[in-house]
């Protein structure tokens, strides 16, 4: 009978040492893998973030004095920004100009549950078109390019969980147009700032099952 309890007690502590190894080993596995996710989302959310900034920063490229390099921000009932078209000038090898057109776009990719919240996935793409001045140097409008016209450049992420478009002046308020038909709405001719705002949701919260 203490034979048997002998042993008993020896498989018991086995069995416990082997099962917290095992846990331990799915817990080490499981945090290299966020480790991993993590730095992926954080790779492409940088990429994002220095394509923007690199956009911004050659808006209105070769303008001169010229104030109107961008339009205004369209926005959505819960403050994200669907679309904005911003453009710069330049030239060709044979000398004549044209205008550079981007756009940005923000569509919906996928709905996600969490315990208390549901959250609207986004990406943004950017398209881009150039066209050349027509006669006697007149520029071309946003109006004039046909939809079919835009090439799809790059994308982001498709996990953010907003995008906004902010056209500042020199006190951080929005400027607007103070009398006439435009009264209230905002005049990109005196933005002095652009602020960009977003948020990305890392891809490996979106399955908790898959994790202790």
């Amino acid at each position: 009978m203490q034979f048997i309890l002998d042993n008993l007690i020896a498989v018991l502590v086995a069995g416990v040492l082997l099962l917290t190894l095992q846990v331990t080993q799915v817990r080490s596995q499981h945090a290299d893998i966020e480790q991993v996710a993590s730095h992926s989302v954080k790779t492409k959310t940088l990429i994002f973030g220095h394509w923007v900034e690199q956009d911004i920063l050659g808006i209105g490229a070769n303008f001169g004095t010229n104030t109107y390099r961008f339009e205004e921000p369209d926005t959505s009932a819960i403050g994200n920004t669907t679309r904005w078209v911003f453009f710069s000038d330049s030239t060709r090898d044979d000398g004549t100009s044209l205008r550079v057109f981007k756009r940005y776009r923000l569509l919906e990719t996928e709905v996600v549950e969490f315990q208390t919240d549901t959250v609207q996935m986004y990406q943004v793409r950017r398209d881009s078109v150039a066209l050349d001045f027509g006669s006697g140097g007149t520029a071309p409008t946003v109006a004039s390019i046909p939809e079919s016209s835009w090439t799809r450049d790059t994308r982001s992420i498709g996990t953010l969980s907003f995008f906004r478009v902010d056209l500042l002046d020199r006190q951080g308020e929005t400027p607007r147009y103070t009398d006439g038909a435009m009264a209230g709405e905002i005049d990109p001719n005196k933005a002095d700032y652009i602020r960009v705002r977003f948020g990305v949701v890392p891809e490996y919260v979106l399955k908790p099952d898959n994790y202790i």
